[in-house]
């Protein structure tokens, strides 16, 4: 008699996907049209992303939005989504800078947009009132730190930490940008030790206020992909911290050029794991949800 056995089981992956809502065109320092990293999405199987090209800014440097070009790009983001509405959920943004009593998230707000990154790129002012750029190039920094702190290293991450403070108490945006990105020419230690208990213990002010306020906050992985720094924005500790204070994350990869949609993805959600965390958020149809981490993406349900 034939001995019938049960059909064999086989369980079909979880499909797995990504998001990113941080990432530059050519409206300001990107390169590539918005269309290019639509249909790049869409190729990789991401389910959804967001523009985020840094707003005009007062006596802004060059990276930032011209302002006669902001009409054009709020439009082009609308006709982006409707043509690939179908395809991937598409979102309209702006990273703004945050300075104290000059910009800030607030001055955008009746555009409309889907998401604004709230990010602090200038600590400081110099005697001719340009404000100081801390990370564009590392003689800036040096100049910012040599004329306008003495020298003083605590007193220019303490001002740099104090506006991102200032913002989040102040003028809070949907999501918070390059957290640590103070530290992005401090390779080897140069200019500070994050072990130093004054650095953490400014660190740690922040993040009680994040929490307070419960702001989305990114892991960025520009910096590690591009060599410039051996792990992420914020570093390994902070995320620690992050997670112990429940702090959402997002995963965002600040492209700026197409191939760079996704780049440390993988690495970043690893690590992810490795610390404790079973999901990170995303932005969906107008709010922020959880979408359970996997190694080589995201599962939502």
């Amino acid at each position: 008699m034939e001995i019938l056995r049960k059909p064999e089981i086989i369980l079909k992956p979880e499909k797995t996907f990504w998001t990113n809502y941080h990432m530059h065109s050519h409206y300001c320092d990107g390169v590539g049209e918005l269309e290019a990293y639509v249909i790049r999405a869409i190729e990789k199987g991401m389910l959804a992303i967001g523009f985020s090209s840094h707003a005009p800014k007062p006596c802004g440097m060059f990276w930032h939005m011209k302002k006669e070009l902001l009409c054009e790009y709020i439009k082009e983001m609308s006709f982006l989504k409707n043509k690939y509405h179908d395809d991937i959920k598409i979102y309209s943004g702006l990273e703004v800078d945050y300075i104290p009593n000059v910009i800030g998230p607030s001055h955008f707000r009746d555009l409309n947009l889907d998401i604004i990154i709230g990010s602090v790129h200038y600590a400081g002012m110099f005697e001719n009132g340009e404000n100081c750029i801390i990370e564009y190039t590392e003689e800036k920094f040096v100049e910012g730190l040599e004329l306008i702190f003495n020298n003083n290293i605590i007193e220019l991450v303490r001002t740099y930490y104090d506006n991102i403070i200032s913002m989040v108490n102040n003028d809070p945006p949907d999501l918070i940008g390059h957290f640590d990105i103070m530290k992005k020419f401090n390779y080897g230690n140069k200019f500070f030790n994050e072990k130093d208990r004054w650095y953490q213990n400014i660190v740690a002010e922040v993040i009680k206020v994040i929490a307070k306020k419960k702001c989305v906050v990114e892991i960025n992985t520009r910096g590690y992909y591009k060599g410039i720094t051996e792990d992420f924005y914020p570093s390994r500790w902070i995320l620690e911290k992050c997670l112990e204070y429940n702090i959402p994350i997002t995963i965002s990869s600040d492209a700026h050029q197409v191939q760079e949609i996704d780049s440390g993805f993988e690495s970043a959600a690893s690590l992810l794991i490795e610390i404790g965390y079973k999901h990170v958020y995303i932005f969906i149809e107008g709010k922020w949800c959880k979408a359970d981490l996997k190694a080589k993406g995201l599962v939502f349900k």
